[in-house]
This record gives C-alpha cells, structure tokens and sequence, in this order.
C-alpha cells in the first residue's frame, strides 16, 4: 500500500514538474522522464459571478486548493472558473500514455495550478499541483517557504528521493512539499530523514491529493 502511495506521489510530482518546465522554458527537465505538451483549444469562459481579486482562490488547504476540492466532479469545475481566470486542457504523457489534465490560472499567476483527474467512470480531481507563488496555506506556507516554516505547520511523516525531486509528505495535511535540493549533498539525498533537512532548504511545488 505504502509503496502504491508513493508511486502516485512522485508520478505527479514529476507530471507537474514537467508541465512547469514546459511553460517556463520549454526545455526538458533533466531529473524526470515525463514529458506534457499543453493545447489551448479548449479554454473556457470564466464565471461572471466571483471576482478574480479574491483571496478565497489562491488558499491552500487539506484537498483543497482555491475552491478546486479532491473529489470534485470535472464538469462542476470547469463551470466554476472565476472571473478573470482560464482553464485550459493540458495533455501529460508518461511511458507512451496520455493522460488528461487542466491548468487554472490568470495573469497574476500564470502557473497557476494543475489538476490531475480520475475517471471510474465519471472524472473527478484526483490530485492538484502548484508551482505558483501566490498559492498559500492560511498559515502562510507556499512555493518559496523554508523548509523550517513548513515542519512549524505540517508534521512531515517521512522524505523520499525519486526521478522529479526530493519530497517531504505530510500525511496527516494531504500534502507533499517538493524541496530544493541543489544545495544538498547528492549523495546521501536517498538517506535524509526529515529531522535532518536545513530549515533554510526551499519549496519549489506542492502536492494535494
């Protein structure tokens, strides 16, 4: 089981990490094997009724981000896109296969996030990455937060080393915080308990699911 869940984490980490790196800069990212190419086809109109400016659609919560919720039916988050934001399919692609995804975002944060979703039978968000800066939790923790401000918020269970980077989970927040590792010795990354990552090691994206 413990080995299915991590399988899962990391796949989406390395799905949203290419994705960012596609939208960034368009080159490969050189620590993972997956590869996303977005079309912009199918965008949809945003809702008049919510206005872009509220703070309510860039907070972070337990399977939750903004008002995008883990569980939540496809169709019902298309139709309630805020003003001012876009969703757009996105296509991720791992080991031959396609997979379906949607990237919410406006002009203040073009990142914004992306929404993996699972269909058996009827699609529905399965797991929410962010990359954006602006995303926080009500406690204040995002992308760019210290590792040592994270653990004060969310108990970390247990790191991992895998193809896309090195994540810290948090079981008990439903959350996985993908580390900046670049100043970490490389060689004992696989060795790291949570207790001994520097506070100052910073977040670059998060996981929901």
């Amino acid at each position: 089981m413990l080995k299915n869940i991590m399988y899962a984490i990391l796949l989406g980490v390395g799905m949203a990490a290419c994705l960012a790196d596609h939208n960034n800069t368009g080159q490969a990212d050189a620590t993972a094997n997956t590869t996303a190419d977005e079309t912009m086809s199918d965008t949809v109109e945003p809702d008049t009724n919510t206005e872009a400016t509220d703070p309510a659609n860039l907070v972070l919560g337990k399977g939750q981000a903004g008002r995008v919720r883990i569980g939540m039916p496809i169709a019902e988050m298309r139709s309630q896109v805020p003003t001012g934001w876009q969703i757009r399919d996105t296509t991720l692609q791992l080991e031959g296969q396609q997979y379906t995804a949607y990237v919410l975002s406006n002009s203040e944060s073009p990142h914004g996030m992306l929404v993996e979703q699972l269909c058996e039978p009827n699609c529905q968000v399965w797991r929410i990455s962010i990359r954006d800066t602006n995303y926080r939790t009500a406690q204040g923790i995002g992308v760019g937060s210290k590792y040592g401000e994270v653990v004060r918020q969310h108990p970390i269970d247990y790191t991992s080393l895998g193809e896309a980077g090195f994540v810290a989970v948090s079981e008990k927040s439903g959350m996985s915080f993908i580390l900046d590792s670049s100043q970490l010795d490389q060689n004992s990354l696989h060795k790291l308990k949570p207790d001994q990552i520097p506070a100052n090691t910073l977040v670059r994206s998060i996981l929901i699911y």
